[in-house]
């Protein structure tokens, strides 16, 4: 009899705790499943570099570790899925797995250059230290140009995974490189500052120091002969020339080629005159 009671009790202990406890949310469902992705993603790594270790073989760690990517980011997006099915969205949004990725990869590269003898590296602390290019915010002062000795000079830098730089970013001279500046040509009517930013730059003071008012006509003709080679040679209508003209600090410009401009005031960058393209130096 006492068996009996013992049992009822449990049974009804058991009941409760059953009702006790509401049914998981859209969220926590979308969070488990990140979290269980997250950790296979973690798991392939590691099994890839132990493959590697062990029979040295590039080709096959590259496909094992793009596979491993590959699932990781199909469970990533199945997870987001079931939540948006659901009416909800994923608690860690906006951030999207490639950010996670990046963090998780980190960490496989630390714990395998370990693994190699080449000492653990704590990568994420914030702080640069030997064996790391950055680590994760501070640049150690380095930018694209350095970064790619001048290949790509232009762009942002970034610190990627395992705390090296990540120069996806970085990129060449989008226009034409006179005097060691990059030079682009703005629309009719619009300012140098627009024009750089349009190419992921920034304005440069050489639109002033180089070819505007701090300048020479010389230099204005020498930029816009780099950039409209048609005009520098045979058969060009007429050669390019420079002439003066009243406006508001636009520097050196184009009116109609071949007549260029360059205003005699104090150059800057937000200048616009809606007859003017003006000819810009940004970095």
């Amino acid at each position: 009899m006492k068996r009996l009671a013992t049992t009822a009790a449990l049974v009804a202990g058991l009941l409760y705790a059953a009702t006790s406890f509401a049914a998981p949310t859209p969220e926590q469902k979308c969070q488990a499943a990140k979290n269980l992705a997250a950790g296979k993603y973690s798991a392939c790594r590691q099994k890839a570099e132990k493959v590697l270790a062990l029979n040295a073989d590039g080709t096959k760690y590259a496909d094992a570790i793009l596979k491993c990517e590959e699932t990781f980011s199909n469970a990533w997006q199945n997870a987001i899925a079931q939540a948006e099915n659901a009416g909800a969205t994923c608690l860690d949004a906006p951030l999207v797995a490639d950010q996670y990725k990046t963090v998780i990869d980190a960490a496989s590269v630390a714990v395998a250059t370990a693994l190699e003898g080449g000492g653990l590296a704590t990568c994420g602390n914030g702080v640069v230290e030997s064996g790391e290019d950055c680590d994760f915010g501070p640049l150690a002062g380095q930018t694209c140009s350095s970064a790619t000795a001048d290949v790509k000079p232009y762009g942002t830098l970034a610190c990627g995974a395992g705390c090296a730089f990540n120069t996806s970013g970085c990129f060449g001279c989008p226009g034409t490189l006179v005097g060691g500046f990059c030079w682009v040509e703005s629309g009719k009517g619009d300012s140098c500052r627009n024009a750089c930013t349009n190419h992921g730059l920034a304005y440069d003071a050489a639109t002033a120091t180089y070819a505007g008012s701090g300048g020479s006509d010389a230099n204005c003709l020498a930029v816009a002969q780099a950039m409209f080679p048609f005009w520098t040679s045979p058969p060009y209508p007429e050669p390019l020339q420079v002439q003066g003209i009243a406006s508001s600090g636009v520097g050196c410009g184009v009116f109609n080629l071949p007549t260029l401009v360059r205003d005699g005031n104090t150059t800057i960058s937000d200048a616009v005159d809606s007859q003017i393209s003006r000819i810009c130096a940004c970095h």
